[in-house]
Parts: structure tokens; C-alpha cells; sequence
């Protein structure tokens, strides 16, 4: 598909406004106090990508999961990832 440059400009402002929405709703389970607001933005970008393709709840979930323990370094106990992906993906789908 062959965008225009005002179609490319649309699509970057839209996705930055996501990811900035993503960033304060990550940023509402203080899952690393005092983090600074893009902190999960390797995450925040994999999820987007997910979203825009479709993603469920149970895939959101998943994602949370492997990324917070193996890249952030949390444990299992420190979060609930179906809470955040519940949360994630009632805000995608009131878009």
C-alpha cells in the first residue's frame, strides 16, 4: 500500500497518541516505581503491533508476561498480567 505523506504524518501522529495512552496506562501499575513514563516502551511498541493485528486479551496477557519476567526482570508474583491486558484492551477497543 502506497501512503501519501500527509497519510504518513495521520498514521504517526495516531500511533504516537497510543503509544502515549499505552505509556500512562503502564505507567498506572507502578510495576517499577518511579520509573520514567517510557521505561516499557520496547513493550508498549510490541503490544501496539499486537493491537493492530488483532490481538486478544489472552495474547496481550501472554505478551505482559514473558516481557515483564524475562526482559524487566519481575516476578511472576509482583503482577497480574490479566489485569493489565483487561485493562489494555478495553482501552484499545473504546478507540
Amino acid at each position: 500500500m502506497i501512503y501519501s505523506i500527509m497519510d504518513r504524518r495521520e498514521l504517526l501522529m495516531k500511533y504516537n497518541g497510543n503509544l502515549s495512552e499505552l505509556r500512562n496506562i503502564m505507567k498506572s501499575f507502578q510495576l517499577i516505581p518511579n520509573a520514567p513514563i517510557d521505561e516499557f516502551d520496547k513493550l508498549n511498541h510490541k503490544i501496539l503491533s499486537h493491537l493492530d493485528n488483532g490481538a486478544n486479551e489472552k495474547k496481550i496477557g501472554n505478551i505482559l508476561q514473558s516481557e515483564l519476567i524475562v526482559t524487566y526482570g519481575l516476578y511472576s508474583t509482583e503482577f497480574d498480567e490479566t489485569i493489565i491486558a483487561d485493562a489494555i484492551v478495553k482501552w484499545w477497543n473504546s478507540k
